[in-house]
């Protein structure tokens, strides 16, 4: 339980940044968690 909401949010976004983001992966993404799928897009921004 929070005391604050801002410390609900907090917690919610601190879960979301090192899990949900780096480990569940996205079958519309090509079975790539988020941040693979930003890595892979940001390289090939540099190649193009």
């Amino acid at each position: 339980s929070y005391r604050l909401r801002s410390e609900a949010e907090l917690s919610i976004f601190q879960w979301i940044e090192t899990w949900y983001n780096n480990k569940r992966r996205h079958s519309f993404l090509g079975n790539k968690t988020i941040k693979e799928f930003e890595l892979d897009m940001y390289n090939l921004e540099l190649a193009a």
